[in-house]
């Protein structure tokens, strides 16, 4: 396993997770208060505050470092991280990792929620295991934001019950309660209370795992590096507060250094299974097409080619594809307008001709799925009217793609009849098992997601099937192919409804259900399918590796100074990182 350390911050807009995150840095990078006053200020996260004078009442706004595209400084109760972000710091040739994610219960609502949600069980997913799962409140709240208890009881609901040991509860802005939880301790236990009753889990909270922080010290350093000239008894306060601090965090940092790691493979996460389903959307749509085209062509050959037992050998046309990988998403927009059939290897196809944005690194989109929602935010879209501002269709119509299709046409010599009829049942077992495992996996989409969603695999038939007329329209003589399409959505439509039908008859039998264990059962069987499975498994693997790749552009590897080295932090995590 990594010897990496993974700790994961979560906590409500506006606790104070990015300045937890730069003044870590400044405690990793300077001495003291009066060193980091002289010396570089660390600023990995951009922010905006007001500070008001206390005996003029005057306001200035002090504004820090240069946003990133994945936050926002200026509105007032949103979260700051629009999603989740790596920071990752090299100590004693080991990386640690601080996780920052957007902030649950913000002024945009529970389906905004939902969708940061999703992104940071997404983010849990891509990791070995987590060191420190770090929840961070404010001391002396009489409630928890109603939105905020949904959320964390969500994410604490997909972690595997060994995760409780991770668990740290991070008091921010202790000072002004001398470093105690204040009124928000009984209102933590009474939440912790709950999910035992729910759950039968019972999470600890000591002071062994809970830990009293105050970043006002970094919140001084960005007034002072601002011009504004701070009274001398003030800076007093904010020294004590610059090595309490430290204390606390080195604190933290060894408790988290004594935890088993939590293996996010032992986690049962409902995003994990619904997030491979929606990748498998284009792979199954194409696959699925690939075999109704070479079902009519077989069918067609057996029409046109008298019976004579006396041959010795029977050739016949099949479509095959070839994948060729992208080395960078591309946002391509789908509507018939913008794209063209063209001819390759003799074989019509439809080309995504309208690239839209060539290299879009925008992260968080579901790729090589039409329509994402995360493409709203793609510089080729326009934000007010939703229209992509190079093809002017609607961004419903684009799709991040990872790689393309090149489909050819295969002559296939067999020893005689029987052989090809023995194909067609092949296929035709295959394209049924297809529908059968697809129609489970869409079902149990509908069934376990919070929010309605599109049937993507059927959306994808859909698409193919308008593909075929467009080629059609451009001379193509595929009326057969197209019948068998629109034959194969009517087939997959009555698989969705006979297992719908089933599940309402067995609506309080929980057996009835399927299981996350038995989602990957069934992509399992998908994989292993003899004629197509590879192919399969081949085209999730490249949107995988593209994943990857766009969680290390979601990575900032921080940079600090020689005189780092010798900082009080970095000796005693030198120490607990060996």
């Amino acid at each position: 396993m990594s010897k990496d350390i993974n700790i994961l911050l979560l906590g409500q807009t506006g606790v104070g997770k990015t300045t937890f995150i730069n003044s870590f840095a400044n405690y990793l990078e300077h001495h003291s208060l009066e060193d980091a006053i002289t010396g570089d200020f660390q600023v990995l996260i951009p922010a905006t505050f007001v500070y008001m004078d206390s005996l003029t009442f005057d306001e200035s706004e002090i504004n820090i470092g240069i946003p990133h595209e994945t936050e926002q400084t200026k509105a007032v109760g949103e979260s700051c991280t629009k999603e989740c972000r790596s920071f990752v710091f090299r100590i004693n040739n080991r990386i640690l990792r601080l996780i920052d994610t957007p902030g649950l219960g913000d002024t945009q609502g529970l389906l905004h929620d939902e969708k940061n949600l999703a992104d940071i069980l997404a983010c849990i997913s891509q990791y070995e295991h987590l060191n420190g799962i770090c929840i961070l409140l404010k001391p002396n709240e009489d409630r928890l934001h109603i939105l905020y208890r949904y959320c964390l009881k969500e994410i604490l609901r997909h972690l595997h019950v060994d995760a409780k040991e991770n668990i740290m509860f991070v008091f921010t802005n202790a000072r002004a309660t001398s470093y105690q939880p204040g009124r928000s301790a009984p209102v933590l236990r009474e939440l912790l209370k709950s999910i035992q009753g729910d759950a039968q889990v019972s999470i600890p909270f000591s002071k062994e795992n809970t830990f009293l922080l105050d970043n006002e010290a970094f919140r001084f350093l960005a007034i002072y590096k601002n011009g504004i000239k701070v009274r001398s008894e003030e800076k007093a306060d904010y020294s004590r507060s610059w090595s309490y601090t430290i204390k606390e965090f080195q604190r933290l940092i060894e408790r988290i250094m004594k935890c088993e790691k939590h293996r996010t493979t032992n986690t049962i996460s409902l995003n994990e299974a619904q997030q491979l389903i929606r990748k498998l959307s284009r792979p199954i749509g194409e696959i699925s097409t690939l075999i109704q085209k070479n079902i009519e062509l077989i069918e067609r050959h057996k029409r046109n080619t008298p019976s004579n037992n006396n041959v010795k050998q029977e050739v016949f046309e099949q479509f095959d594809i070839e994948l060729i990988e992208l080395s960078y998403p591309r946002t391509v927009c789908t509507n018939s307008k913008c794209t063209k059939v063209i001819v390759v290897n003799g074989c019509e196809q439809i080309d995504y001709a309208t690239h839209c944005h060539t290299r879009c690194y925008l992260t968080g989109v579901e790729e090589d799925l039409i329509g994402d929602e995360k493409l709203k935010s793609c510089a080729a879209i326009n934000k007010s009217s939703g229209k992509c501002i190079i093809c002017n269709c609607t961004w419903k119509e684009h799709m991040h793609i990872t790689y393309e299709l090149r489909k050819f046409i295969t002559k296939v010599t067999v020893s005689s009849n029987a052989v090809i009829d023995e194909r067609l049942q092949s296929l035709k077992a295959e394209k049924e098992a297809i529908l059968d495992a697809c129609g489970k996996l869409a079902y149990f989409i509908r069934t376990n997601s919070i929010s309605p969603v599109n049937d993507d695999i059927l959306e994808y038939i859909q698409h193919f099937i308008r593909e075929e007329k467009q080629k059609r329209n451009n001379g193509a003589q595929n009326d057969d192919i197209i019948n068998g399409l629109e034959g194969l959505e009517k087939e997959y439509r009555h698989e969705l409804d006979a297992i719908k039908q089933m599940m309402q008859a067995n609506a309080t039998n929980s057996t009835s259900l399927l299981s996350i264990g038995q989602v990957f059962d069934h992509v399992r069987d998908l994989y292993h399918l003899p004629l197509y499975g590879k192919q399969i498994r081949t085209q999730i693997e490249q949107m995988k590796r593209m994943q990857e790749n766009g969680r290390r552009n979601r990575e900032q590897s921080v940079q600090l100074s020689n005189k780092a080295q010798s900082s009080p932090v970095m000796i005693e995590l030198k120490k607990a990182f060996v």
